[in-house]
């Protein structure tokens, strides 16, 4: 009865739907990345004084242009969740479906990170929860999303360059997280280089290149497959 529902034109027709989802969620995840390193790109060049090399992306949060930052972050984050949702539904030939619900769950944690970072920002009454919470998941998190998501696609054929390359990428963030606590733990080596910025964007931009490479290769997925 089962296969009898899921092969109605009923149940083609959602597949088609949630496959152009996926399509069109790894375009949008192509596309805003970039874009929102230029926000906080403009944003740092507008604020007088801001050092991008020496402050973090998050010092411009708050005060004069904060939505330069604070709205995209928000949409950048929001749209990781949607490609956590396209992840889902187009391995089902690929994962079981515990396993499709693991590595879309841990997709989706970091894009949840950035909205909480863009939502509770540097401002004293939410410092604790930006960082504990937004920082935690959106630059740390990110180190667990990339090993299970690649041990898993290793797995399986079509899948396993980019499984390779999330392992990758999972050792990278953790020599990234590496840089950017040393450069802001005094008394490490880098301390008194100050280049907590630099690092931070280095993290950041390592981890939105994996999600770039994943909603590319939704893009490219035929639709309704």
């Amino acid at each position: 009865m089962k296969s009898d529902i899921a092969s109605t034109p009923y149940a083609a027709n959602v597949r088609s739907k949630w496959s152009q989802f996926a399509k069109w969620s790894g375009l949008t995840i192509v596309v805003f990345p970039p874009l929102f390193v230029l926000f906080f790109s403009v944003a740092g060049f507008l604020r007088p004084g801001y050092s991008p090399i020496h402050q973090t992306i998050s010092d411009l949060g708050v005060g004069p242009l904060a939505w330069l930052v604070d709205i995209p972050v928000v949409i950048l984050g929001l749209l990781m969740i949607a490609l956590a949702v396209g992840i889902f539904q187009t391995t089902h030939s690929v994962m079981s479906p515990s396993w499709r619900w693991i590595c879309a769950t841990l997709v989706a944690l970091p894009g949840l990170g950035l909205v909480a970072a863009g939502i509770f920002t540097e401002a004293p009454s939410t410092l604790l929860v930006h960082w504990l919470v937004g920082a935690t998941l959106g630059l740390y998190f990110p180190v667990v999303t990339f090993l299970f998501v690649g041990l898993r696609l290793m797995r399986d054929r079509e899948w396993r360059g980019y499984g390779i390359y999330s392992l990758v990428a999972s050792l990278a963030t953790v020599a990234l997280i590496a840089f950017l606590n040393m450069a802001f733990t005094p008394g490490s080596p880098l301390a008194g280089l100050r280049l907590g910025g630099l690092a931070e964007r280095m993290d950041l931009i390592e981890i939105l290149a994996w999600y770039v490479i994943f909603g590319w290769r939704l893009f490219r997925l035929r639709v309704g497959s």
